[in-house]
């Protein structure tokens, strides 16, 4: 069938540019700054291969053909009937990873026509959007590279159209939509899709499609350390008859501060399983920890808490949260200025390990204390 909507076509040139560009950038920077983290935090962070290979805020575009299964309501017109349900469709998409978990799409689809009986048929058109909900390990890679599944809720507009003479009424000009899926993307960002999509009780449509995102991987910043060139010296002038004196430089001695030394991760912090409860063993720890800083009382500092990404985004920021204050409390019952500490929570956002093994969540769960 012939398509002749022109919005449709436009979205088909739209999605086909996108699937073809290469070299763009994702919404994350991987250069921007992290509040309440040293430049050695920060460095160890992005370091970690891991955390290079995590999903982040990608634009996509996708393209997927198959066959619809349309059922227009003839009950109520006596003598006419549906004679053919089956037709070839398509679909173009654009939509945005927002999370591991959620990805939000706008779409467009041209489901086919029904033929009506004794002559006649009746075309489908749906524009609308869709939150995804994905599962399965992989849809924390970047790009979500491996299989994942999905399931979609949605909402779209009906446009019916009628060719040969059909008389038709619209009754509803929009629908919910109810669907599911597996996916499997490459490391290059290319990869496919199968689906099925239910538009309430007219039409079922089921694709196979292409999806590309668009993004470039965080890359990893190695330590480096850059040494300033020797002082020159220049040689003596020798005056003739005069014995050349050579005079040993002066050199400056830098004191030593002490108090500039408050960063890096807590180790040993750890509270009771989802509580902010420190235990006994970060209770003395942080008892040392304030007896050095009662030794900088014009220093002031910061407490940063972080989770794994085991549990909800919301339920780790809180308990992120809960955790800082804890810490920061425990100081200033032990007598460090209140006003001297800022505490910070960033939940599962910024982890430094991978969130796969245990022993790559236990190092994501931390304090770690700096100075501001």
């Amino acid at each position: 069938m012939e398509n002749q909507n022109p919005l449709f076509k436009r979205l088909v040139l739209l999605s086909v540019t996108l699937l073809l560009a290469t070299g763009c950038s994702s919404f994350t920077n991987p250069s921007a700054s992290y509040p309440g983290q040293s430049t050695e935090l920060r460095q160890t962070r992005d370091a970690n291969p891991k955390y290079e290979n995590r999903i982040q805020r990608h634009v996509y575009a996708g393209i997927g053909f198959g066959s619809a299964f349309i059922e227009p309501d003839t009950s109520q017109v006596p003598g006419v009937d549906v004679n053919s349900r089956v037709d070839g469709a398509g679909q173009i998409t654009l939509g945005l990873d927002l999370s591991r978990q959620l990805a939000i799409e706008l779409h467009a689809a041209d489901l086919g026509s029904a033929g009506i009986s004794p002559q006649g048929s009746i075309s489908y058109r749906t524009f609308g959007g869709s939150a995804l909900y994905y599962f399965g390990k992989n849809r924390h890679n970047f790009k979500r590279e491996g299989f994942s599944g999905f399931g979609r809720l949605g909402f779209a507009a009906l446009k019916n159209s009628a060719e040969g003479g059909v008389e038709f009424e619209q009754v509803n000009g929009a629908h919910f939509l109810l669907g599911a899926g597996l996916e499997y993307m490459t490391r290059i960002g290319l990869g496919l899709r199968l689906e099925g999509i239910a538009f309430e009780e007219d039409a079922r449509f089921a694709q196979l499609g292409l999806i590309y995102r668009l993004g470039r991987r965080n890359r990893t910043r190695q330590l480096e350390t850059v040494s300033a060139p020797a002082p020159v010296i220049p040689a003596p002038m020798v005056a003739p008859s005069v014995p050349a004196v050579v005079v040993a430089p002066v050199v400056e001695e830098i004191p030593y501060d002490s108090c500039s030394e408050f960063r890096g991760t807590l180790e040993g912090v750890k509270f009771q399983t989802n509580s902010a409860q420190l235990t006994p063993e970060a209770g003395s720890i942080l008892q040392e920890v304030a007896v050095r800083l009662a030794e900088c009382p014009s220093t002031p500092i910061g407490i940063a808490s972080h989770t794994d990404s085991v549990g909800d985004d919301g339920y780790n920021q809180t308990l992120s949260y809960e955790r800082a204050i804890s810490v920061s409390k425990f100081l200033v019952d032990r007598g460090i200025d209140v006003n001297r500490i800022e505490a910070r929570a960033f939940g599962e956002t910024q982890p430094i390990d991978s969130n796969e093994t245990a022993a790559g969540r236990e190092r994501n769960r931390r304090v770690e204390l700096f100075t501001r």
